[in-house]
C-alpha cells in the first residue's frame, strides 16, 4: 500500500473536515465535527486516515450495525484523485470489517451520483433492489431561511483598450494563459470550488455532474488556464454570443495560493485582450458584493464601467457545505469610491427600470 493507514486521533479533527469539505463530501444537514464525535463514541465504527508523503491523503468512516457493514465520508484530497488511493482506503475499510467477523458491506449513493456509483462498481459493489426509508428524529433544516441576497453588479466595455496586449509579468516564474478545450467535471470543479470557494461561488457547486457537463459544453463557451511554472493558478471563462458580437466573461479568479504574487493585473488585461475579436462590440462582466473586496475596483480599473444593479437571490450556500456569508454592510463593494460615486450620482439603475444603462 501506499497509504500509512491508522485510526483517526486527536488532533486530526479540523484536518479530516477540510479533506472532506474540499472533496465535496459535507452536507449541509450533518454537523461534521459531531459526526466525528457520534463516530468516536460508538465500539462498532471508527473513522480511518490514509496518509502519503504530502500528509492526510484519504479518509472512511466504517462501522457495523451487528450484521452488516456500513461506508460514509470515503474522500480523497482532490489534488491525488484517479492516482488509486480511493480504493487504496476501501481495502482498509473491508480489511477492518472482516477483522470483525462482519459479512457483508453496503451503503448509500444518490442517484446522480453516477461518478461515484462506477468507482464502487469497480470495487465489486452491486446494486441491490431495496427500497431505503427514513423517520428524522430532529426536524430538518429550513434551507428556504438561509438563501443569500446579494447586490450584483453588471459592468461593461464597449471599445478595446487604448493599450499594449497584456504581457507576462516578470516575477521570476513563468507565467502562462493558454486554451483549454472543455474541461472534465472533475478538472472544473477543482478550478471552480478553489477560486470560488471564499467568495460562495454556489450555483454551480450544487449540480450534479450532468447537469454541470451540460453546462460546460454549451455554444459559445471558452476556457483559458493561468498557469504558474506549470501549476494551475486560476481560471477564465468566456461566453460569445451566435454573432461573437456580445462577450461575458462569465468566471474569472485566481486559486488562493496565487493571490498576492503580482498576476492579478495581467490576469484581467489578457482576459480582455481574448474577448476582444474583430467582430466583438461588447464585453462584460458581472461581480457582487460577496466577492473579494477588491474585485470591483479591478475591474473598474481595467476598464470596465459599472452600467447596472440588481439584486440576486443565491440558495443557500450550506447546501453546497459552505457558511453562511457576512451581512451586507460588511461586504466588498464599499471600498469602492468609483461605484459609490456612481450610485449617489444615478447611473447605477436597478435592473427591471425603464432607464436605459448609462
Amino acid at each position: 500500500m501506499a497509504l500509512d493507514v491508522r485510526p483517526i486521533a486527536d488532533g486530526d479533527t479540523d484536518s479530516v473536515i477540510a479533506l472532506w469539505k474540499a472533496a465535496g463530501l459535507t452536507v449541509p444537514h450533518n454537523d461534521p465535527y459531531e459526526d466525528i464525535r457520534f463516530c468516536q463514541r460508538s465500539h462498532n465504527a471508527e473513522i480511518l486516515l490514509g496518509f502519503d508523503a504530502n500528509g492526510l491523503a484519504a479518509t472512511v468512516m466504517v462501522g457495523h450495525d451487528g450484521h452488516r457493514g456500513w461506508y460514509y465520508y470515503v474522500g480523497v484530497a482532490p489534488d491525488r484523485q484517479t492516482s488509486g488511493l480511493g480504493r487504496e482506503i476501501m481495502s482498509a475499510a473491508e480489511e477492518w470489517l472482516k477483522e470483525r467477523g462482519v459479512g457483508k458491506a453496503q451503503l448509500m449513493i444518490r442517484p446522480t451520483n453516477t461518478r461515484v456509483k462506477a468507482f464502487y462498481e469497480r470495487l465489486g459493489y452491486d446494486e441491490e433492489d431495496r427500497l431505503v426509508m427514513a423517520k428524522r428524529f430532529r426536524p430538518a433544516p429550513d434551507w428556504q431561511a438561509g438563501q443569500t441576497e446579494t447586490m450584483v453588479i453588471h459592468l461593461e466595455m464597449l471599445a478595446r483598450p487604448d493599450r499594449e496586449p497584456a504581457r507576462p509579468p516578470k516575477i521570476g516564474k513563468r507565467v502562462t494563459l493558454e486554451p483549454m478545450a472543455t474541461p472534465s467535471v472533475r478538472f472544473y470543479r477543482f478550478l471552480y470550488n478553489g477560486v470560488g470557494g471564499d467568495w460562495i461561488w454556489v450555483s454551480r457547486r450544487i449540480m450534479d455532474d450532468t447537469a454541470l457537463a451540460a453546462v460546460l459544453s454549451r455554444p459559445g463557451a471558452e476556457y483559458y488556464l493561468l498557469q504558474v511554472d506549470g501549476e494551475p493558478a486560476g481560471f477564465c471563462e468566456l461566453e460569445r454570443n451566435e454573432d461573437g458580437q456580445d462577450v461575458e466573461l462569465s468566471y474569472f479568479g485566481l486559486l488562493p495560493d496565487f493571490i498576492g504574487l503580482g498576476i492579478g493585473r495581467y490576469f484581467i488585461n489578457a482576459a480582455i485582450d481574448l474577448a476582444w475579436k474583430p467582430a466583438t462590440k461588447r464585453v462584460w462582466v458581472h461581480t457582487c458584493d460577496l466577492d473579494h473586496p477588491r474585485a470591483l475596483g479591478n475591474y473598474q480599473r481595467a476598464g470596465f464601467v459599472p452600467y447596472a444593479r440588481e439584486i440576486e437571490v443565491l440558495p443557500d450556500p450550506r447546501l453546497a457545505g459552505m457558511p453562511l456569508p457576512a451581512e451586507p454592510d460588511e461586504r466588498g463593494h464599499a471600498e469602492s469610491s468609483l461605484f459609490r460615486d456612481r450610485v449617489a450620482a444615478g447611473k447605477l439603475r436597478l435592473v427591471g427600470e425603464n432607464s436605459p444603462p448609462s
